[in-house]
C-alpha cells in the first residue's frame, strides 16, 4: 500500500499523513505481513494490474497538463511577441 501511495504521490497523488492499519475482531492491528499473506496470487496480480492502470491514467493526466501548460507558455510568448 505505502508503495502504491509513494509512486502515485510523484503524479499528484497524496501521501498517506498516517500509517495503514487494519483493527482485527479482537481488538489487536494486523502488521503488514499478516495481511499480505493472506491475499491469493490472483488478487495480487489484479492488484498489480489495477496500479499500472491507475499509473498509467496519472501519466496521461501529467502529459496533457504539461502539453497544455506549454501550449500557454507559447501563447504568451507569442502576445508579448506582438505587443512589442
Amino acid at each position: 500500500m505505502y508503495v502504491m501511495h509513494a509512486v502515485g504521490a510523484c503524479f499528484g497523488g497524496k501521501y498517506p499523513e498516517q500509517p495503514f492499519r487494519e483493527e482485527q475482531e479482537n481488538g489487536g492491528y494486523l502488521d503488514d505481513t499478516e495481511e499480505e499473506e493472506n491475499y491469493t496470487e490472483e488478487e495480487i496480480m489484479r492488484a498489480r494490474e489495477a496500479l499500472v492502470v491507475s499509473l498509467s491514467i496519472m501519466e496521461g493526466r501529467n502529459k496533457r497538463a504539461k502539453a497544455q501548460m506549454e501550449r500557454q507558455r507559447l501563447r504568451e510568448q507569442e502576445q508579448q511577441g506582438s505587443d512589442s
